[in-house]
């Protein structure tokens, strides 16, 4: 299963859209931005390119330019007083208090050294419906960089999520599936600590909301069988227990043609 990792909160901030705007601090993102961006592509350009001598002294100029940027601002905008700074909200909160989000917004990072800049941003509507179905826990959205241990990072539900090995590469819907399973696992755990002596459990046919929507997607609604379409239902693959949770993996979509074969009925 992903790993939770602290990313989400780990000098990432968004511009608090409650206060007022701050021309100066707009005006001095721009600046930034454009700096900053400019470097990337010529660090890059010189990586591919490394004996091109006019690539070489455009990046040698850029390097000053950074470093005195850095200089500058650093007593404004690094993560020492950024943290302190009530227009500045931590990426959990703004998503806590603004779901769903209906407004453009960038995600800003800052650090130690490094003053506040843009890493991603949200422009238009079709980037808010990503934004918000992964708050929602319904698709992943990919983060701007990779996690703790150099793997690719997902944005989904209340937190940044960070693949293992095995899990890396997956289709669009097999990470669906994955980060739905890690969900009804977190959940089932933590009922279970909240109430460990009651004796309350759903019926072994009952399937979560949520588990009948992955098996869905995962059949694109056709049974497993056949392929057909007609008089479909949810058939358990194996027994689920008294008080466990039905899974995606224990579920299958069948016709009833196909369930009544599965059943030995005529």
């Amino acid at each position: 299963m992903p790993t939770k990792t602290r990313m989400l909160d780990d000098g990432n901030y968004v511009y608090a859209p409650e206060g007022p705007r701050n021309a100066a601090f707009f005006e001095y993102l721009e600046f930034a931005d454009r700096l900053l961006g400019e470097w990337h592509r010529v660090s890059e350009a010189c990586a591919r390119l490394p004996f091109a001598p006019e690539l070489g002294a455009r990046k040698q100029e850029l390097d000053r330019a950074v470093n005195g940027f850095v200089v500058s601002f650093r007593p404004h905008y690094t993560i020492k007083h950024v943290r302190r700074d009530a227009a500045f909200l931590p990426a959990s909160q703004f998503f806590a208090r603004h779901r769903p989000v209906r407004e453009p917004f960038s995600i800003l990072h800052c650090n130690l050294e490094m003053p506040l800049h843009t890493v991603h941003a949200f422009r238009d509507y079709a980037d808010l419906v990503r934004v918000n179905k992964a708050l929602d826990e319904d698709v992943p959205l990919p983060w701007w960089r990779s996690g703790p241990h150099d793997r690719p990072c997902y944005l989904f539900g209340n937190g940044v999520w960070e693949l293992k090995p095995s899990e890396a590469g997956q289709s669009d819907e097999g990470l669906v599936l994955l980060f739905a399973q890690m969900t009804e696992r977190h959940q089932a755990t933590q009922e279970g600590a909240a109430s460990p002596r009651s004796t309350v459990t759903p019926g072994t046919d009952y399937i979560p909301e949520k588990v009948r929507l992955l098996v869905w997607r995962r059949s694109h609604g056709k049974c497993a069988q056949c392929g057909g379409r007609e008089g479909l239902d949810f058939d358990f693959v194996r027994p689920v227990h008294p008080g466990d949770v039905a899974r995606p993996e224990d579920v299958q979509l069948l016709c009833a043609d196909c369930l009544r074969e599965k059943q030995g009925v005529a």
